[in-house]
């Protein structure tokens, strides 16, 4: 079946969303090729085995409508009937367009996907990632929003061969871009994560997990309460309406647990939960729990590491 992937380009280089959804369909020996929408000069996004595009938008552009046209355009121009894209705030302006476009509509949390007798079949995850349910897609374009960490990421070699098509303006004025500054490693990518909870009491606290990062070298999440309480960015949310990770190591400091939260990272390959309330749901998906007040044992863990 042919496939387009629309992947996004972070730091020069194609996202882990994107890289993850090239190992499915790797998988799946699918005829894919690769539309990237970037606004970055001459990212490293070539790849060897599959055809790639990049669609260079100006960086105050933030209408996706002349993109997703574009895209639109070349999906039918060449009979592709599958199309997908990570879960992602451009990934799901574009294929909205795009469904209108061809007239099929997407498929959302999906965290997996198969071809059966010639028509995609996916699994969605719904109600909190408590449920799953399964759905067979009849239309003729297949339009599939991957939910992210679902699929483990390909490793490949990226290269400079590729087509570059500039794709122009919107008539919308932006008059301010403000761009978050982010330095040490990501909440998507890192190996070790350490998530901060309403456990930690006050702002000022959160130093001592700054520390903690800092020795483990990990990334820093925390809860919807504290990100609402203004003590982090939102784009340090982990849940479901923050962003799912699955790291090597998990370390939830004074987070009870609920549902919402978990659904962000019940997939993290070791949990270890820090609590003092020894009835709390976290330990229900920790492989390791400590019962005990976060703001007594990170303080012990920095002295010992």
């Amino acid at each position: 079946m042919k496939t387009l992937i629309i992947g996004e380009v972070i730091n020069k280089n194609l996202s882990s969303g994107t890289l993850e959804i090239l190992g499915k369909a790797k998988s799946m020996e699918l005829d894919v090729q690769l539309i990237t929408v970037g606004s970055e000069d001459s990212p490293a996004i070539g790849l060897n085995e599959v055809k790639q595009t990049y669609l260079k938008r100006a960086s105050s552009s933030f209408n996706f409508s002349k993109i997703a046209s574009k895209i639109s355009e070349i999906i039918k121009n060449e009979d592709i009937k599958l199309i997908l894209g990570s879960s992602t705030y451009m990934c799901r302006d574009l294929i909205s367009f795009i469904s209108v476009d061809l007239n099929s509509s997407p498929v959302s949390n999906v965290v997996d996907f198969n071809l059966e007798d010639g028509k995609i079949s996916t699994i969605n995850s719904i109600n909190g990632g408590e449920s799953l349910y399964k759905a067979k897609i009849n239309s003729d374009h297949s339009l599939l929003l991957i939910r992210p960490k679902a699929f483990d990421p390909v490793e490949i070699e990226v290269n400079s061969d590729y087509e570059t098509i500039e794709v122009e303006n919107t008539d919308l004025d932006v008059f301010d871009i403000y761009i978050e500054e982010k330095t040490g490693p990501q909440l998507e990518d890192s190996k070790v994560v350490i998530s901060a909870g309403r456990g930690m009491v006050e702002k000022e606290n959160l130093e001592m997990i700054e520390t903690l990062a800092n020795k483990l070298n990990a990334a820093i999440g925390g809860t919807r309460a504290i990100v609402d309480a203004g003590w982090m960015p939102y784009s340090q949310q982990v849940g479901q309406t923050g962003k799912t990770v699955k790291p090597d190591i998990y370390i939830a400091c004074g987070i009870s647990g609920a549902t919402q939260h978990q659904v962000g990272m019940k997939d993290s390959k070791f949990v270890i939960a820090i609590n003092k309330d020894e009835e709390a749901p976290i330990f229900q998906l920790a492989d390791l729990g400590i019962v005990g007040d976060t703001l007594s044992v990170i303080p012990k863990l920095n002295e010992n590491i």
